[in-house]
């Protein structure tokens, strides 16, 4: 079957078969976001070098879901009939291309060593450890692979390529870079997603952490109460009543099972999925596919591999300090479909003010020291309380011109889902301090208060050349004043309270210090 790769598949391609080319030995990863359509990327990866260099392709993963996906995916692309390797799948069939579980490869590798290149599929999950399964895998097959997904890290481990304990060499190629993240929804290529302000949210301070993530018995123990699940539920079902396919993210199964419970009481069609389900799970994820369910409840299941285009709404009651999770279930709302212009996040755990926008998350290493940059930030309409980009001027929802503004309580804010580069902030306040110390020229440390964040610069009256003359002017533009008014520091803290407060200013976070831009007035 014929298929157009859209511009960023086809450079992924060709980044990946330029780079195998160029550097013989090495292992490369790609980072595409979920929903931009990964799977292409793979066809088009079998099908070169099949045709080019006569190789036989293998494809690992580690769910049945994905592998069913990706074996379909192939076969139409490329016409062949693919191996399907898999217990879980009941199916043990080597061809020259073949799809595999990796649980049921590992202690095989004797009848894999014919594979020429090994593709992985959600090599976000293969662990650092030498006894891993990957690990132990490629210690006998030892054969070029490459590996995709949309998270190209994993919690406490930090990065999953450069390093010497890492599988991957080298990220080539990266879509899940803000800009970029930003340009395919931008483009229609993915979902736009927006979230609602809740009236309900965790308290997450008491809780303790386990290998990186909250602890599951503790988070059950405190969440999974009926007076919490049915403020929750009530949440969803007033906002679900526009929303076609809900998916709900739970704790555990029992939490699960009292969610789906108190949904069905309200007449809300449910189902439920977990891992100790065997024979009915594919019916039940059929019967949400088809809508005879609105909602899914599930328990860390459906964070990778499922691909309901249709879904608009996803609940989340799971707190995690997983970027990873945090980032897959965000995910499955990303595709796009003409049932839906957007998809409705309701973040009752408050993961993304935690852990930060999906296109710009806190990443932390083994030291816990944070790589990712990007703080959580929040625009909500006043009048339907949906939140928005920061740039945008009016509600696509109800139509509401901005004079933009943050509310400040103990509830989540609906923080932004999807990070910017650049963003004004209301000030509400702002604080002046003269700055005194040894052997250091004078200067006014200047704190913006903007809802909860505090942005800080520094007026630099007592040096000389651009910075006394950057100084001036601000003062100039909130004072009519002469360089000949304010000789120093000290002189300028007396007149501070005389200076017009600018109603915004623009910040750009991405810097180590965050950098005010810009300021604007009343009268601008």
């Amino acid at each position: 079957m014929k298929f157009t790769p859209r511009w960023y598949q086809q450079e992924a391609h060709d980044t990946v078969i330029d780079f195998m080319s160029k550097n013989p030995g090495k292992h490369p990863l790609i980072a595409m976001p979920t929903g931009s359509g990964k799977s292409l990327v793979i066809c088009m990866l079998i099908d070169y070098v099949r045709k080019n260099w006569d190789a036989k392709t293998l494809v690992l993963c580690h769910t049945a879901e994905i592998l069913l996906q990706d074996k379909k995916a192939i076969e139409r692309f490329s016409g062949e009939e693919v191996g399907l390797y898999s217990a879980s799948c009941k199916s043990k069939t080597i061809r020259d291309i073949t799809v595999a579980g990796i649980q049921s490869v590992y202690k095989k590798p004797e009848l894999f060593k014919q594979f020429d290149l090994i593709i992985i599929d959600e090599c976000h999950l293969i662990s650092k450890k030498d006894d891993s399964m990957y690990n132990t895998f490629f210690k006998e097959v030892g054969k070029i692979y490459c590996g995709l997904t949309a998270t190209p890290f994993r919690l406490g481990d930090g990065y999953i390529y450069g390093q010497d304990d890492c599988l991957f060499d080298t990220l080539v190629y990266d879509l899940t870079s803000m800009d970029n993240f930003n340009r395919l929804i931008q483009e229609g290529h993915l979902c736009k997603l927006k979230t609602l302000q809740t009236t309900l949210e965790f308290d997450t301070e008491m809780l303790h952490t386990r290998s990186g993530d909250f602890i599951e018995k503790e988070m059950s123990s405190i969440y999974d109460t009926e007076e919490i699940t049915n403020a929750a539920i009530k949440e969803v079902i007033k906002v679900g009543t526009n929303y076609n396919k809900w998916l709900i993210f739970a704790i555990d199964i029992s939490h699960a099972e009292h969610i789906a419970e108190r949904l069905i009481q309200s007449g809300i069609p449910t189902g439920l999925i977990h891992s100790k389900m065997e024979f009915c799970r594919e019916k039940t994820l059929n019967l949400h596919r088809d809508g005879t369910y609105t909602a899914l409840v599930n328990v860390n299941v459906l964070t990778t591999g499922y691909d309901d285009e249709e879904i608009d709404l996803i609940v989340i009651l799971r707190p995690t300090e997983s970027p990873v999770f945090h980032i897959q279930t965000v995910g499955r709302g990303l595709r796009i479909s003409d049932r839906k212009d957007h998809c409705l996040i309701l973040d009752f755990a408050g993961n993304t003010k935690r852990l930060g926008p999906v296109n710009d998350v806190h990443i932390k290493n083994k030291a816990n020291k944070v790589e990712g940059c990007g703080e959580a930030v929040t625009k909500t309409c006043p009048e339907c309380d949906v939140i928005l980009h920061p740039s945008v001027k009016i509600c696509d929802s109800c139509g509401y011109i901005f004079k933009f503004a943050t509310k400040l309580t103990t509830y989540s804010e609906g923080d932004e889902i999807i990070a910017e580069r650049q963003r004004w902030y209301n000030v509400s306040n702002i604080f002046y301090h003269l700055q005194h110390k040894p052997n250091i020229p004078d200067s006014i440390k200047v704190s913006y208060e903007c809802g909860m964040k505090i942005f800080t610069e520094l007026w630099c009256l007592d040096y000389k050349g651009y910075a006394r003359q950057r100084a001036i002017a601000i003062i100039k533009r909130r004072y009519d004043i002469t360089q000949e008014d304010v000789h120093s520091s000290a002189d300028a803290m007396g007149i501070v309270h005389l200076l017009i407060m600018p109603i915004k200013i623009l910040v750009d976070t991405t810097k180590k210090y965050p950098q005010i831009l810009k300021y604007k007035f009343e009268d601008n």
